[in-house]
């Protein structure tokens, strides 16, 4: 099959992904693609990527901006946006990525995300005891929605709004963006910083002790715009990716019911979730920068190349996994980069996890019949590089 199809959000590339990417890694594992990007599919080479942040710098969006506002006739909105990009954790480099990281790690930290995820999962299970079907997909949205409002005190009426913030955003990533997509990021983008300053205000005015308060308060009112561009990652980050991982992840558990665990043992636990982090690798695919000329596997790469790090087609990579397309929730060794690897590694992973280790047996012990619905097909989203289901219809009961 043609490396192309890679990139298509076709339903039947999405179902059968795993064996498409094992089928290029195999032929072609570092290729350019039609994009003139590089594009790295094997373990070895994607993790020595993500080591070396010196030669692969995390993404710059400001040649693309440029090209976007000159079309756009320098569209306000756009230049914004832009602005506030560089505020992404993802997209620093350098002493100013590992300054702004342990400080953003220390006070995300700091909620008491134990007693917060526990009593999001305790609702979950309230809301949903007795009906008998819902959408996966839905299920999951309103679960990372309940943790990370109650980390940073959001109020529950805006759930849609931050839910489709959250999925609007991520087109950033996109490789057939266009530039009504990219209005589109930037006009969600304005819309979040309105509403992240009215949170602000009616905390302050509410005298209420919240971690955004205190993080506005460290780092100074002149840096408000900074603040809210890190919370635009922070929560996009916590609402898409968590969503994504939790519905897989039970759609994997449902597939593979003949794999028993206990859930109940936390060692046992933490291997299946480590299991299926490596199985559904909810993020597929992480953008790097050339940082100057250089050769990469026989390769001449110029200045400025945008590298295409593929995460899902390393985590299923034989030479490093036995029998990767399978899904083992005992497997131990298994150092699979889910949540990549180097300075660059996912701030939320530790919380992540945490939410998978509760969340997954408090629900697949209440709804041990849980089943995919056989009268409402599945609908799987069109964005690539977060490759998920936008829809997922279950039987609970």
């Amino acid at each position: 099959m043609s490396v192309t199809a890679i990139w298509s959000s076709e339903k039947e590339i999405s179902s059968n992904y795993s064996k498409l990417i094992g089928h290029i890694r195999k032929s072609d594992p570092v290729h350019f693609n039609m994009f003139g990007d590089l594009v790295v599919m094997d373990y070895g080479n994607v993790k020595k990527i993500f080591a070396d942040s010196v030669n692969f710098k995390n993404f710059d969006f400001s040649e693309r901006f440029r090209i976007v506002s000159a079309i756009a006739k320098n569209d306000p909105g756009l230049q914004e946006f832009g602005e506030s990009l560089s505020h992404w954790l993802l997209f620093m480099n350098g002493e100013k990525h590992a300054e702004h990281r342990r400080f953003v790690n220390q006070k995300f930290y700091a909620a008491n995300y134990e007693k917060i995820t526990l009593e999001a999962v305790s609702e979950i299970l309230d809301t949903y005891k007795d009906q008998q079907e819902a959408d996966l997909v839905e299920i999951a949205r309103r679960f990372s929605f309940l943790v990370i409002s109650r980390i940073i005190d959001l109020d529950r009426a805006d759930y849609d709004f931050i839910q489709k913030f959250s999925y609007v955003i991520t087109l950033i990533f996109e490789k057939t963006l266009t530039i009504n997509d990219l209005l589109e990021c930037a006009d969600m983008s304005r819309q979040f910083h309105s509403y992240l300053s009215k949170t602000l205000d009616r905390q302050e005015s509410e005298l209420t002790d919240t971690l955004l308060l205190e993080m506005r308060e460290i780092m100074g009112s002149e840096r408000a715009r900074q603040l809210i561009g890190t919370w635009e990652f922070l929560i996009n980050a916590a609402t898409e990716t968590t969503s994504l991982l939790l519905t897989r992840s039970i759609a994997t558990l449902i597939e593979n019911r003949d794999h028993e665990i206990n859930w109940n043992t936390h060692n046992d636990c933490a291997i299946a979730v480590e299991e299926l982090i490596r199985y559904v690798s909810p993020v597929n695919w992480i953008p790097r920068q050339i940082n100057d000329d250089m050769e990469f596997e026989g390769l001449q790469l110029k200045k400025g190349k945008t590298v295409l790090v593929g995460i899902a087609s390393a985590n299923r990579d034989p030479t490093v996994f036995q029998d990767p397309e399978t899904f083992i929730p005992t497997r131990k060794p298994n150092p699979h980069i889910g949540f990549g690897f180097g300075i660059h590694h996912c701030l939320g992973a530790r919380l992540s996890r945490f939410e998978m280790q509760k969340f997954l047996p408090s629900f697949m012990t209440a709804f041990p019949n849980i089943r995919l619905n056989p009268e409402k097909t599945g609908e799987w989203d069109t964005k690539v590089f977060f490759r998920g289901y936008k829809s997922l219809p279950v039987l609970l009961k």
